[in-house]
């Protein structure tokens, strides 16, 4: 009963005054934010901020004391960090900071504190706090000062050491990712190969602890267990990194689409990779024309054609091309060189092409390998027929080398390119396969067959001009025999990507980067041969072999003169 009278009270007393009454009592204070400005809270009363200046205080004397006194950032394996000074002043004083600074300003660190108004007062026993920042400007240790001008009696000018080891920046790639086997049939087995890799800078390490499904499986399975941790080092244009080679089996156990996930746990988190498998819904490849007449041809011009191919299936259908016959010959074509896989409904055109350099007719067949099941190769005729045209002389200049297999892919990859210049120096090559800048020296275009871009095909008509037109020989690449799969895993790309870049598939490979690792891992040279042939009209006229000895080797192969109107060669 008494404390309930109490509490009535006291309610009834708050009414009466109300809230905006004057207070019998000053509110205590805590902290310097509960003081009007001006003022700073000490021993819980707000009292003049002035009263504790230097000049107002027996024997004062003001102490900076920074925290930690040396700055270290440590051992970094990524590009940005920070950390916070704290500046305290342990005097007895007010501390005056006239300037805060970087001593070295571009040296990887930054100070935004610095930047900011000076003076600046700390109150005795209160604290500033100023934020480093650590920006990447190259691997290995940086060092700077945090330089402090105050009115501190004994450091005036306080140093303080910054130091950090900066390894670069790791960076887990896989590839292929995502990863699609596509239609595999049930009992089947399909295999996907992938590699893994530290695409980081410097010398910045991933420890990769394991890789397993997302998911208990019986649909895929990783050929070779893994078991032990690996430490990858960084691929980098001087160094050639450790690369996790894996291989995926799909043997699809129901007629269903699968879906999973590869989990790589690395130290520096998860990776996760979906892949899809199909044993519901196979390919479907059809297409139009079943033949193709591209009818008369003018020497000198181009005609063209289109194949439309369609995915009638359910899952994405491959496509690959090749030119058979009993007489292979670069009048005709197709492009691109490499079809990107047809999804589900949807179709694609392959442009066919024949440049009549040469009369009369001309029969090739285009063999289309699919993975339809039901069509798993199909030959299309290609006929055509060269006719005179109202135009000058026209010359075809072929090269082909050396290179191991020309039907597939080896282990082979010796590379030469072809460029033919015009008397005045305009080129006509890979780099430029159509110019249009030649004038009356006629129009220039070169082609190249897959899959290693050999042969190459140069076929200049239109010529009204004469002079010298020059046929130079470039070797790219002198290491023979070097293991593809080994140069796909230095680069952390597969096998497959590999091939596709060098069929000139759009393949995102640093050409650079490909030309170092072949550097790096060859142990030996090789020479190569080409052998350049020249028609005019269709009529062989020079036929000639180069060797040359190393990469990088150029070589002028011959010369093709045109004067009075007729093109020969020395």
């Amino acid at each position: 009963m008494t404390r309930t009278l109490a509490l009535a009270l006291s309610l009834s007393f708050l009414a009466a005054t109300g809230c905006d009454k004057p207070k019998l009592v000053a509110a205590l204070c805590r902290e310097d934010s509960a003081c009007p400005d001006g003022y700073i809270c000490e021993d819980f009363q707000c009292l003049p901020a002035a009263a504790r200046a230097c000049t107002n205080v027996i024997d004062g004397n003001p102490i900076l004391q920074p925290d930690p006194y040396t700055v270290n950032f440590g051992t970094l394996d990524h590009s940005t960090a920070e950390q916070v000074v704290t500046l305290r002043n342990i005097g007895n004083c007010t501390l005056t900071l006239f300037e805060a600074s970087l001593a070295k300003p571009d040296a990887g660190f930054t100070c935004e504190f610095c930047d900011g108004d000076f003076p600046i007062e700390i109150f005795p026993g209160r604290a500033k706090e100023l934020t480093l920042g650590f920006t990447q400007k190259g691997v290995g240790e940086v060092k700077n000062d945090l330089k402090l001008l105050s009115d501190d009696k004994q450091f005036a000018e306080l140093l303080i050491p910054i130091r950090a080891d900066y390894l670069g920046e790791p960076k887990l790639k896989v590839t292929p990712n995502p990863i699609d086997f596509g239609y595999i049939a049930q009992g089947r087995q399909g295999v996907r190969n992938l590699s893994i890799s530290n695409q980081g800078t410097g010398v910045a390490t991933i420890t990769v602890k394991s890789i397993a499904f997302s998911m208990d499986t019986m649909d895929f399975v990783i050929a070779t267990p893994f078991t032990d941790a690996v430490v990858l080092s960084p691929n980098t244009d001087t160094t050639s990194g450790t690369v996790i080679p894996i291989e995926l089996r799909y043997t699809p156990r129901s007629t269903a689409k699968h879906n999973i996930e590869l989990v790589i746990t690395t130290d520096k988190g998860e990776t996760r990779v979906p892949i899809a498998g199909n044993a519901e819904t196979p390919p479907k490849f059809t297409f139009t024309p079943a033949m193709i007449n591209l009818g008369n041809v003018p020497l000198g011009t181009t005609g063209l054609a289109r194949i439309t191919m369609n995915n009638e299936g359910g899952a994405p259908l491959n496509v690959t091309y090749a030119w058979g016959g009993p007489t292979r010959t670069t009048d005709l074509f197709a492009v691109p060189n490499n079809i990107p896989p047809i999804a589900p409904g949807t179709y694609t055109e392959l442009q066919v092409g024949f440049t009549a350099t040469a009369l009369g007719p001309i029969t090739g067949l285009l063999v289309v390998t699919t993975n339809d099941p039901a069509k798993a190769s199909i030959t299309i005729p290609v006929s055509a027929t060269g006719i005179p045209g109202a135009g000058p002389e026209v010359v075809k200049v072929e090269m082909t080398f050396e290179n191991g297999s020309d039907s597939a892919f080896d282990d082979d990859i010796r590379n030469v390119d072809m460029t033919l210049e015009h008397p005045f120096g305009y080129v006509c090559n890979k780099a430029h396969p159509a110019p249009n800048n030649w004038g009356s020296y006629g129009n220039a275009t070169w082609l190249a067959f897959p899959p290693k871009e050999e042969p190459e095909r140069i076929v200049l008509a239109d010529t009204m001009s004469d002079g010298t037109f020059r046929v130079q020989l470039q070797y790219l690449e002198s290491c023979k025999s070097v293991p593809s799969g080994l140069v796909a895993g230095i680069l952390g790309i597969t096998v497959d990507a590999l091939v596709t870049y060098y069929s000139g598939g759009a393949v995102p490979i640093d050409g650079e980067a490909l030309s170092g690792v072949i550097e790096r891992v060859c142990l030996s040279r090789s020479s190569t041969s080409a052998t350049v042939k020249v028609s005019v009209n269709g009529t062989l006229v020079k036929e000639k072999t180069i060797t040359m000895g190393r990469k990088g080797d150029a070589v002028y192969a011959l010369d093709v003169v045109r004067n009075n109107a007729h093109f020969t060669v020395p």
